[in-house]
């Protein structure tokens, strides 16, 4: 795509060139060490290989006593037998003591099965009198025992690298001693609004003005991602306004993702500040609606997104660009939405030419999947968007689809298997 004139660049391309364009150029970030309290969220850059055994040793699956299982074979309430108590382990000790024939050791959860000791009897299940305790049930050989290693033996590869640290898996690497671990960075991501019309949201509106709400959620949805995003606000309609906030994004961020201002207005300058940085256009202009002035640069390692400035177009591509490219940079092995089959409940009509993105709401029924439109569609409607389950793909070829027909829909509601 580099190698393109000018002109060619400016042709619209089909959705899924646009995205392999963008992957192709879109690098996982270089791994760097963070500190086992700060790591969730992050993606692991290496395999986690279990250094020892996990658990450790052998340990007690509940409070009890520690017997041998010949030892308490036929017992039950009616018929109690009957051991000698020699020993109470807590946990996090040891203890040199060995369970023989006709004894047990009272054990707490967690503590180290003693040596010739292979079942645990749980507490309730005994009766304690003086230096003796009846045990009231037969249980199996090893029967409420933990093994050691059960959980992670040694030399295992507890997670493997391109995992998304969660809670559990932090405790995972804690419990192999792994104080710090490398990790992709997450992506420095820079969201701008350009536009005078534009207002902040707490100020009152005014005759020709909206308030910004697109970069607001364009930072959540980066946030959403994993990124380290931050809002700058919004460019004014002067070339110079939008070089200074496109400036400042680029000194500091990994991508930049702006809103507005790259159609072919007299005041549309994101696409001529951009040349004048040195920025490549890879391509401008999408086959697709909502979307269609999609555009996107590379700048060295960084990436430029120009989203459309209207909110349901602007809110589509960052799904189906951005979140891929900014999943991809922080080491994420899956990058794309789970895409199910559905039947359409209702008629859809459109013009040929253009893949049309749609909000749909999906139900389940015994043997298939139902979408329907999520109300009334456009550019301009937010509202069409809230509740959505997933987005409806339809070819640019279709022109009219019946009650009943199938259509592909990527489930926005969950996380990406592909």
């Amino acid at each position: 795509m580099s190698s393109m004139d000018f002109e060619n660049r400016k042709a619209m391309i089909e959705p899924n060139d646009a995205l392999d364009i963008i992957l192709a150029s879109a690098h996982r970030l270089a791994p760097v060490t963070v500190e086992l309290a700060k790591i969730d969220g992050y993606v692991l850059a290496e395999d986690i290989v279990a250094g020892h055994d996990v658990p450790p040793f052998d340990n007690s699956a509940m409070d009890g006593y520690a017997v041998l299982t010949a030892d308490i074979t036929g017992a039950g309430e009616a018929n109690p037998v009957t051991l000698k108590l020699i020993e109470e382990q807590p946990a996090g000790k040891a203890t040199d003591m060995k369970v023989i024939p006709g004894t047990a050791i009272k054990i707490m959860t967690g503590a180290p099965i003693p040596a010739g000791a292979d079942v645990v009897v749980p507490i309730e299940k005994t009766s304690l009198s003086g230096g003796r305790v009846d045990i009231l049930v037969a249980l199996p050989l090893r029967n409420n025992v933990r093994s050691a290693g059960e959980d992670m033996p040694k030399g295992s590869v507890a997670v493997t690298a391109g995992t998304t640290v969660t809670p559990v898996i932090i405790g995972l690497l804690a419990s192999l001693g792994y104080a710090t671990a490398r990790v992709r960075p997450k992506p420095k991501t820079a969201v701008i609004g350009t536009g005078n019309e534009l207002i902040p949201v707490e100020e009152p509106l005014t005759p020709g003005k909206i308030r910004d709400s697109n970069s607001y959620t364009l930072t959540a949805q980066a946030r959403a991602c994993g990124a380290d995003v931050t809002r700058l606000g919004v460019a004014g309609d002067t070339k110079e306004d939008v070089a200074r906030l496109v400036g400042l994004a680029l000194d500091s961020a990994d991508v930049v993702v702006t809103s507005g201002g790259v159609s072919v207005g007299d005041y549309d300058f994101v696409k001529d500040v951009l040349a004048e940085m040195g920025a490549e256009l890879q391509f401008w202009g999408v086959k697709q609606k909502p979307g269609k002035p999609l555009a996107f640069w590379v700048l060295g390692e960084k990436l430029v997104f120009g989203l459309p400035g209207n909110p349901v177009a602007s809110v589509l591509c960052f799904e189906e660009y951005v979140r891929p490219a900014l999943l991809k940079m922080m080491g994420r092995g899956h990058l794309l939405r789970p895409v199910i089959t559905a039947e359409l409940t209702h008629d859809f009509k459109k013009k040929p030419g253009r893949q049309h993105f749609v909000g749909v709401r999906v139900t389940a029924t015994d043997r298939h999947y139902q979408a329907t439109v999520n109300g009334r569609q456009g550019s301009g409607i937010l509202k069409s968007l809230d509740g959505a389950d997933g987005i409806a793909v339809i070819p640019k070829d279709v022109i009219e689809m019946k009650v009943g027909e199938r259509v592909e829909v990527q489930m926005i509601g969950l996380p990406e298997d592909h």
